[in-house]
This record gives structure tokens, sequence and C-alpha cells, in this order.
């Protein structure tokens, strides 16, 4: 099996991007500058925290990717400084599985985050945004929509409502989703003890979690989870484990993310945000405009290459890291007419929850709760506007996130 050195050595170095990935440069420039630089640009090569990787930013080049996993898959290949695409401590996720395995977990997934499944949490979701909006009235005029809202609509949200958990073992959730998204090193460094420490402590949560919802079943994802059968097949508890903790962990950021991004995107485009509050029937096209104009990662999760290949004509060797960008490709001006400008009514069809076996298994429940806060808070606040509206975020979280760290806006 190929070594890190030896990829390097197969690959041209005139086709070398030279800025690390996994610099905060590249982060804090990744919407405004290269997500639509890059939307024209040929696969090339870059490096994620030291590590050589081909980097695909074309819508035509990140569907190529996302469409054959005979070329491109999710399980990391087992080499030295790989450790790292091991982001759940063990805890195997369907998003690291591929082929027959994967095929038969999302089967047995799919029940929970049906379209039959929603309307029995969509009474407890609006009740926690309303809850918060209250909050958010009380002390304004101003606030921080990331910290003040989104989060804690999307924790609520998600880990009360939807997966019924208790305020401890909501904590642990969180407490993991942090660890897990703060956590960049690169090949030879050791994982943060923090990191090591929240992994441990979800581990016992999700175990008394199974042996609680198995004696006293409920109407829940985890317990529909526990009893789910498909051809007599079920989930092993390795399995369980894995998918809980990628559903109520990993989950949280990205639907926190994309709400905050949209009433960002809006803000700077007021003309725009007034077009949903004066017809709230737009806010499903706004959001998707939204989602396409802002992701909540520049690149989907990490893929490797199965067999020496080539994507449009540059090598790929057996073994290399695979980086796709649904960002960029959503700026493709082959696919978008004025990628870079926000318009409510194009009626997109973004990548940013993917595409093909892998696409995001909890996209109607995450736009469920978009929908849903996105509503009710243009008519709680029809004024809504940013505290600037010059305004530009900073994000944080790990390599490839777009965690928007903070937005002041203004109620009044």
């Amino acid at each position: 099996m190929a070594s890190l050195a030896e990829i390097e050595q197969l690959i041209a170095p005139e086709n070398f991007f030279d800025l690390d990935l996994g610099d905060e440069r590249f982060r804090q420039q990744a919407v405004d500058r290269y997500a639509l630089e890059w939307s024209t640009r040929p696969p090339f090569y870059a490096r994620r925290l030291g590590i050589p990787a081909i980097v695909c930013t074309r819508a035509r080049d990140v569907m190529e990717v996302m469409l054959d996993p005979s070329r491109f898959v999710m399980k990391a290949p087992s080499l030295p400084g790989y450790e790292a695409f091991d982001i759940f401590g063990g805890l195997e996720s369907v998003l690291q599985m591929d082929g027959e395995r994967h095929s038969r977990v999302r089967r047995l997934m799919n029940p929970a985050f049906s379209p039959v499944s929603l309307p029995a949490i969509r009474p407890a979701v609006e009740r926690i945004v309303a809850e918060r909006l209250d909050v958010i009235e009380a002390a304004g005029p101003e606030f921080d929509a990331m910290h003040d809202l989104c989060d804690h609509l999307i924790v609520r949200s998600l880990l009360d409502a939807t997966f019924e958990l208790d305020p401890a073992q909501q904590k642990a959730f969180e407490r993991v989703h942090r660890a897990i998204f703060a956590m960049n090193f690169r090949p030879g460094q050791a994982r943060p003890q923090e990191y090591t420490e929240a992994i441990e402590a979800v581990r016992l949560v999700i175990a008394d979690l199974i042996e609680e919802r198995r004696r006293s079943p409920r109407d829940d994802f985890i317990s529909k989870l526990i009893s789910a059968r498909d051809e007599g097949s079920k989930l092993d508890d390795s399995e369980l484990y894995g998918q809980i903790n990628t559903i109520c962990g990993a989950a949280l950021g990205s639907t926190a993310t994309s709400l905050a991004a949209a009433l960002y995107l809006l803000g700077r485009n007021p003309a725009e945000f007034q077009k949903i509050k004066q017809d709230p029937s737009l806010i499903d096209d706004a959001l998707e405009e939204c989602l396409r104009m802002h992701c909540p990662g520049f690149f989907f999760f990490p893929r490797f290459a199965a067999v020496d290949t080539e994507i449009e004509g540059v090598r790929v060797p057996a073994n290399m890291l695979v980086l796709a960008s649904p960002q960029s490709a959503n700026f493709d001006p082959e696919v978008y007419v004025e990628p870079e400008r926000l318009d409510i009514r194009r009626k997109p069809r973004p990548l940013t929850f993917g595409a093909g076996n892998h696409h995001c298994i909890g996209i109607l429940l995450a736009k469920m709760t978009m929908r849903i806060g996105m509503r009710a808070i243009i008519e709680r606040f029809p004024n809504i506007r940013l505290a600037d509206p010059d305004f530009r975020p900073t994000y944080g979280g790990n390599v490839g996130t777009l965690t928007i760290a903070s937005l002041p806006m203004r109620i009044d």
C-alpha cells in the first residue's frame, strides 16, 4: 500500500496549490474568494494539514466524485497519517461506510427521517422556536443570531424534540460536537485530550440510551433505530453507537450554520429579505438559494481513491485523499447565471447536502427546522436586519467547516 510520501511522488508538483487547506487564511476567505475563483478550475492538488489531496471544485467534477463509489470511497485506508480521518473516535458512522453495508445501514435509518416521521415533531419544534424568540425579544433590540438563536434552536429541536434526550445527555452530545469540530491535527500529532474525553463520555451516554430505549421504547428516532428491521437484518450495537453519535452529535453544527448563513445572506441583501417578509410563501425558495450560496462546509466529508484513476485527465493515485467542494460547485457559471448574486426566485438545486448514495439522510428534518425558524423570525420581527449592513463573518470549527462565529442582528 502506497505511503503518503509515495503518493506525493506520483503527482505533478506544478499542479499544486500553495496554500494548505487547513490554514485559517484559506477558511476565512473560502466563501468570499475561493468559492467563485475555483468554480471554473479543473481538478488540482493541495494539502490538507500536510496530507496531499486531489481537489474538485467544478460542478461536473464534484458530481463525478460523488456518483462513482467504485472509484471514490468513504472509508479511509489504513495509512500512517490518516488517523485524523477517524473523526468519531472509532464510533463508525454511516458517513464512513461503503457498498452493501452502507446501503443496509442507510435503509434501516431511513424510516426515522421519512416525511411520515416529521409531523410528529413539528409542534415541539414550533414551541422551541417561540420560546427562543421570547428570550430574544425580552433582551433586544440587538442579539447574536448564531449564539442566541441558531445554536439554541437547533440543539433543542434535534436533541430535545427529535431525540428526546434529557439535559445531561444533551450536554454530552454538545460536548462531543464541539470537540470534533475543533479537532485540527497533522500526521504524527496526538489527538487533543478534550476530544478523547468527550468521545468516552458520549459512549457511556449512548450505552445508557440504548439500554433505556430497549427497556422502555418510545416513538423517537433512537427507539426507531433500535427496533428497525430490514429483511431480517438489524443494527448491531456497534452500528447503533456510531449512528446515534453521528446524528445526535455531528449533525448539530450543519443545521445551525445553515440557518445562520441564510439570515446573514438575506441581511446582506435587504431587498431580497423584504420579498420573503412580504410573501412568506417564498421562504422555501429563499432557503434553497441561501443553501446554494453558503454551505456549512467548504468540502464534503473526505473520500479516498479506491484505485489508480484520473479526473478530467488529472492523475489520482490509489488511496489519495479526495476533496470535493459543494461550496465552489454551487458557484459554477456552467450551472448558474450570475452565481455570485442572491436571487430567491432562482429555484436552484444546490449540491450542499450531497448527491448519490451519501446524500444527507437528515435533509428533510434540517429543512423543516430551518423553514419553521425562518417563518417565525420574520413574523415576530419584521424589521430584523444585520446590526452592521457591511458585516462579514469570521468562521470557526475545524478544517473545511464554515461555522459562522457570530452574527449580530437587530430587531427594532
